[in-house]
């Protein structure tokens, strides 16, 4: 990096450090004890026995074993429940056996070091590796819209969940494809790691399968593979994110685990599929019945399809054509599932696929003005009318995503501070 685009990486770690401050004050009310957690959340209580069952002092080494690695809640990879109890270990080491005691300091550190730290870690990739850092103002402009996205802001208040680790594990394949610039040496392996990590926090590594067969053919075309080294490498990737999967969930060595997490997942992809009520409107599929969860939590369709026509471009020409394309090959087949495949419409679904989608925001202009559109290349004026509009169009969208839905946000954190209240009074 040369001195500005150090400078650039400076502002956006200081905003990343701010954001990550200003929201420990809501992520520390609202669990001041287990019961009132029962009554603030949905997700969380259900989550948190399992981590507290990890960290309660054992008997011998065969029940610390067992409580670290066979965790019981196979919803979610091994690697959200192990980084979630290391969260807490500071506090199970300064007071023992009473660290249960400290409920909102626990979910304090979970909340901020497994939901907020990961994404926000997630998005300053994102923004690095879209911008290299190398004008301010779309180095900074770009991160403030990406914290500004609803359904991301909501990811960070009082919501401790594995997705923002899912985000982060898919972003490091991404960066670590786009290091190997199709060298297919060990940033190619360390992409395995990562797609098998994310796989194992929660599935979304299995939707690199149209990204790594272009990464591969790609490497065809280039001159850089023959078909013979490309079914080496396709089986080496397969075999490290195989590798990975397994040792970043190390309870898979249990039949009875084993068997646990065929059985929960069977079931959650059935509810997937069908809805927790086979009749309710609410749980068609298709587009048309996402509209209400998309455009409330990312942004009016026309911005989606701005974003769209962004990502298109970005795919022809400009600076990032091969990301671009990685990012395209990976969200298309996750969206597809998503549109028609799945049944409930819960916003944080879809934030591996809108992390790096929007992160495009800004690439229209770049690749318009590439070589191949002289018209617009040649003539600074076009360009500079270009930036306006892209720039007017974020601005808009800007200002809608304060309008809403931050209204429901905040009505539910102030909800939990009257229950918070509430149980004060009682207790």
């Amino acid at each position: 990096m040369d001195r500005d685009q150090k400078r650039n990486g400076f502002w956006v770690l200081l905003l990343g450090l701010v954001c990550f401050i200003a929201l420990i004050f809501p992520n520390a009310r609202g669990a001041q004890s287990e019961q009132m957690l029962l009554v603030t959340s949905l997700d969380e209580p259900v989550t948190y026995p399992h981590v507290v069952r990890m960290l309660t002092p054992a008997r011998d080494f065969k029940d610390l074993f067992s409580r670290w690695v066979i965790y019981g809640d196979y919803h979610y990879g091994y690697p959200f429940y192990f980084f979630s109890a290391l969260a807490v270990l500071p506090v199970r080491l300064i007071y023992g056996g009473q660290f249960t005691n400290y409920t909102a300091v626990n979910l304090l550190l979970l909340r901020q070091l497994i939901s907020v730290l990961p994404m926000l870690a997630a998005i300053i990739f994102w923004v690095y590796e879209q911008t290299r850092f190398r004008s301010l103002w779309q180095t900074v402009g770009l991160t403030i819209f990406m914290f500004m996205v609803p359904a991301i802001v909501r990811n960070h208040i009082q919501w401790w969940h594995p997705d923002a680790l899912s985000v982060l594990s898919v972003t490091l394949v991404f960066v670590f494809l786009r290091r190997d610039d199709f060298r297919f040496g060990r940033y190619f392996l360390l992409a395995a790691v990562a797609c098998g990590v994310a796989v194992g926090i929660k599935l979304a590594g299995v939707f690199f399968a149209l990204t790594i067969p272009y990464y591969l053919l790609t490497g065809i075309l280039q001159k850089k593979l023959t078909l013979r080294q490309v079914m080496g490498k396709a089986l080496l990737f397969a075999g490290v994110a195989l590798l990975a999967l397994v040792v970043s969930n190390p309870f898979l060595y249990n039949a009875g685990a084993r068997q646990e997490l065929i059985r929960i997942q069977t079931e959650k992809t059935d509810v997937l599929g069908s809805g927790y009520e086979d009749d309710s409107p609410y749980y068609q599929k298709g587009p048309a019945f996402w509209n209400w969860t998309l455009s409330t939590w990312y942004g009016h369709p026309l911005f989606l399809a701005f974003l769209g026509l962004s990502l298109v471009a970005g795919c022809l020409w400009g600076p990032n054509r091969q990301l671009n394309r990685f990012v395209l090959t990976y969200i298309l087949p996750q969206a597809v599932y998503l549109l028609w495949f799945v049944a409930v419409k819960p916003d944080h679904y879809w934030l591996p696929v809108m992390v790096p989608f929007f992160s495009t925001a800004l690439t229209l202009p770049r690749a318009l003005a590439e070589k191949w559109l002289p018209a617009i290349s040649g003539r600074p004026q076009l360009q500079r009318i270009l930036w306006a509009i892209t720039v007017a169009i974020l601005v808009a969208q800007g200002v809608n995503f304060l309008l809403r839905p931050y209204s429901g946000v905040a009505a539910q954190f102030q909800n939990g501070l009257r229950i918070e209240e509430m149980f004060s009074q009682t207790w």
